[in-house]
């Protein structure tokens, strides 16, 4: 059994921003040298994700309309409460409110997706791509891949 290990950066534009990483990922895999096993890749911001899903306008489009829609950021957010928050403060964050951005963090569940591998190639369906969704403002992401396997 061997792993892998692969760490991406990148900038968002902020505000729903949806980044299509499936080659990157891809390029981690066969830099591994790993045949068959499994790749995960992780998002280490809270608000931010990986998912699975297709690279298409319409359905992007779709779903930053009903994120919006299920957390409006212009709704009150005890998150952003600074005269009720005490706890993981950060004077950049009492610059720009993102309790919406955690909630919707939240609702998308885990913060990466584990894909197999097999012949050295991710098992995406045909139409999948992996896609980094950014929930909060602009700002200085990374994200890492780990691939283990044979």
């Amino acid at each position: 059994m061997e792993t892998f290990q692969y760490e991406a950066h990148l900038r968002t534009a902020g505000g729903l921003t949806v980044t299509d990483i499936t080659d990157e990922v891809q390029d981690a895999v066969t830099q591994s040298g790993i045949s068959d096993g499994i790749c995960c890749v992780y998002s280490p911001h809270t608000t931010c994700s990986v998912r699975v899903n297709e690279w298409e306008r319409g359905f992007l489009e779709d779903f930053a309309v009903l994120l919006r829609r299920l957390v409006p950021s212009e709704h009150y957010y005890a998150h952003d409460d600074w005269d009720r928050r005490t706890e993981n403060v950060c004077p950049e964050d009492m610059e720009a409110s993102n309790g919406h951005a955690h909630c919707m963090s939240m609702l998308l569940g885990p913060a990466g997706e584990a894909i197999p591998v097999r012949g050295g190639e991710l098992q995406l369906g045909q139409w999948q791509r992996v896609l980094f969704l950014e929930l909060d403002r602009e700002r200085d992401r990374r994200w890492t891949v780990q691939v283990v396997g044979v």
